[in-house]
């Protein structure tokens, strides 16, 4: 039964991989050869690169705004009253819970008295309201877990509430931060309906180029990019992985054996 369901999941995403190795001109299935010339499209096509490279820029920068202000906010939360926090939460996930269409309109309206529509501030921080959101729930899932007494035993200590927090909380929560960090560079990387209301006519994402090349011409190279796309989140937790086991091995290595 799980391989069915994950059959299910997948198989677009499969349909998807091979249709974009096709030798044909046009989208089809099976292709009736393998060619790689539609990857080679979207790198040879400033219009593709230019908008994969616009994309990443503002991911990265959402990230990083996210990063600190979800971090900061989930850190806040942690030491709120119950009733309180719930209330706190359920403001910061608005962004996220509400129809993505009515948080656009009302992001539109806002962006648009400030004068930001059209600009890459303004897609910034259209994607950091949302973003935010992500940083919150996972931070805030590693800090359920984190001993209060660490904190309290390194202010007894004559420790700073900020030195404490720089030496003792963020480094045992840094896994929910990166991987908040990563959800969040992924969400505005991919995010469309928001930044077609917000980027106006002088701004490609490499969302919006695809959307507009799958409403006038339907070639491979969507296929291409969308495999591209299917493949950069994968190879971003292979690496996250890869890191967290070499720092869990390093730490092994360096903790003192115990004394016979």
């Amino acid at each position: 039964f799980l391989a069915l369901v994950m059959f299910y999941l997948l198989f677009p995403e499969i349909l998807v991989v091979i249709m974009s190795f096709s030798a044909g001109k046009y989208l089809e299935f099976p292709p009736s050869g393998f060619s790689l010339q539609w990857y080679r499209s979207f790198f040879s096509d400033p219009s593709w690169y230019t908008a994969a490279w616009t994309s990443i820029q503002i991911g990265v920068v959402v990230a990083a705004l996210s990063t600190v202000l979800g971090t900061l906010a989930a850190y806040g939360l942690s030491s709120t009253l119950p009733g309180l926090r719930s209330f706190l939460t359920m403001v910061i996930l608005t962004p996220i819970t509400f129809p993505v269409i009515v948080v656009g309109i009302a992001t539109y309206l806002g962006l648009l008295k400030l004068g930001l529509l059209g600009t890459i501030t303004g897609i910034v921080l259209a994607h950091t309201i949302a973003a935010i959101g992500y940083v919150v729930v996972i931070v805030s899932a590693t800090l359920a877990n984190f001993d209060p007494r660490l904190e309290q035993a390194a202010m007894s200590m004559r420790a700073g509430p900020f030195r404490t927090f720089m030496r003792v909380t963020l480094p045992l929560i840094r896994p929910g931060i990166i991987g908040g960090a990563v959800f969040a560079f992924l969400a505005s990387f991919d995010e469309v309906v928001i930044t077609s209301l917000i980027a106006g006519l002088s701004i490609r994402t490499l969302p919006l180029k695809m959307w507009e090349d799958i409403r006038h011409q339907i070639d491979p190279t969507i296929a291409a990019v969308a495999t591209l796309l299917i493949l950069l989140p994968l190879l971003i937790l292979v690496i996250l992985y890869v890191a967290g086991w070499r720092s869990t091995l390093s730490l092994q290595r360096a903790r003192p054996a115990p004394a016979a």
